[in-house]
C-alpha cells in the first residue's frame, strides 16, 4: 500500500477492514440499547467475546461473571482471569487467532501499525479494555495492541476511566499479565 496525496493505493486483490469497532458498536451496544429500550434491566450481551453487562445475573442474583481467555495459538481455550462486570462493557483484541507464520517463523497478525502500514510488532498478545460502552472498549483494545505496553501505560495516566488487562510475552517467551487502572477490581 502507498499514499498518493490523500488517497490510499492498494495492490489489486487486497482490502482494508475497518472493523475495529464493528462488533463493539454494531453488535453489542446496539443490542444492549435495544434491550434497554424494552425496559430490560438485567442482561449480558456477548458477541464474539465483546461484552456489555447491565444489572445482575438473575439466575444467581449476583453481578455478571466473565473471563479473559489465554492467548493460545493452538486454538484451545483456557481462562486467564475471571472478573465481575456490572453496567460496563469489555472488549478484547488479540493476535493469537488471526495470524500467519512466514518461512522464517515470524508471526504476522491482522492489526496494522498506522505509522508503518505493516502488522504491529509488539509483545502484546491480548488486550482487554473495560469502558462504559463496547464501541469505546473495542476501539481502544485494538489501538492499544499497536501501541505497546509503555505507550499504553502513559496514555492511561490521563484516562483513568479505562480499565485495561494486558497479556504479553516476555523475553523467555512466557506469558505475563499486567492489570492497569484497577482492571478486575470489584
Amino acid at each position: 500500500m502507498s499514499l498518493k496525496g490523500n488517497k490510499i493505493i492498494k495492490p489489486e486483490g487486497t482490502f482494508i477492514d475497518f472493523n475495529a469497532i464493528a462488533k463493539g458498536y454494531g453488535g453489542v451496544d446496539v443490542v444492549g440499547e435495544f434491550l434497554e429500550s424494552r425496559n430490560v434491566k438485567n442482561y449480558l450481551v456477548n458477541i464474539g467475546g465483546e461484552l456489555r453487562a447491565r444489572g445482575l445475573n438473575k439466575a444467581s442474583g449476583k453481578i455478571w461473571t466473565v473471563g479473559v481467555e489465554n492467548p493460545n495459538f493452538n486454538g484451545t481455550q483456557s481462562i486467564n482471569k475471571v472478573l465481575s462486570l456490572k453496567d460496563k462493557a469489555m472488549a478484547t483484541s488479540g493476535t493469537y487467532r488471526k495470524f500467519k507464520i512466514d518461512a522464517d517463523g515470524n508471526r504476522y497478525a491482522h492489526i496494522i501499525d498506522t505509522k508503518t502500514g505493516y502488522p504491529s510488532k509488539t509483545n502484546l498478545l491480548s488486550i482487554s479494555v473495560i469502558a462504559d460502552n463496547c464501541m469505546t472498549a473495542d476501539a481502544y483494545a485494538t489501538a492499544f495492541k499497536a501501541m505497546g505496553i509503555e505507550r499504553v501505560k502513559t496514555f492511561l495516566e490521563s484516562h483513568p476511566e479505562l480499565k485495561v488487562f494486558l497479556i504479553f510475552e516476555n523475553d523467555r517467551k512466557e506469558f505475563e499479565t499486567l492489570s492497569l487502572n484497577g482492571f478486575g477490581e470489584n
